[in-house]
């Protein structure tokens, strides 16, 4: 398995993917791989990730009704942080947001690609930022054994 793969919903259309996009996935793995060392139950596939897979996903056949909802609202979304104008149905979606039952197929869909893509994403920083991590705890615990505590 490659690491750090794009999982798309169809390969034949992932040459489509916008650049702007691909960056977005890029910077949003940075942020959410640095918030998982922080908080490892933080979410690990942002907005940009599944927007893709959707979208590769409904060029290569029409896709459930729950997941045009979900791609309709984070598409909205994306499109309202980067200021562009939303269609009035978007608009309408961004407002009302997304139901428990969607919020549920979303979360799924999040956990999909992350297993998918195969769990977290290597970059020298992020890595060097777990294994500081894993020293501080190592040395938390060693600490806590002599029954004493880590000043900084």
């Amino acid at each position: 398995m490659k690491e750090n793969r794009l999982v798309v919903g169809d390969r034949s259309w992932a040459e489509d993917i916008p650049e702007w996009l691909l960056n977005e996935i890029r910077a949003e793995r940075m942020i959410l791989g640095l918030g998982s060392i922080i908080k490892p139950d933080c979410e690990k596939v942002g907005d940009a990730e599944v927007i893709v897979y959707l979208m590769t996903a409904s060029l290569r056949s029409p896709i459930s009704s729950e997941y045009t909802e979900i791609y309709v609202y984070l598409t909205a979304k994306m499109m309202k942080k980067r200021g562009k104008q939303l269609e009035d149905f978007m608009e309408k979606k961004l407002k009302n947001g997304l139901t428990d039952y969607e919020e549920r197929e979303l979360k799924e869909l999040r956990e999909m690609i992350y297993r998918k893509r195969g769990g977290e994403i290597n970059h020298p920083v992020l890595n060097l930022m777990r294994n500081w991590k894993k020293d501080i705890e190592k040395e938390d615990l060693r600490l806590k054994n002599m029954g004493q505590k880590r000043l900084i």
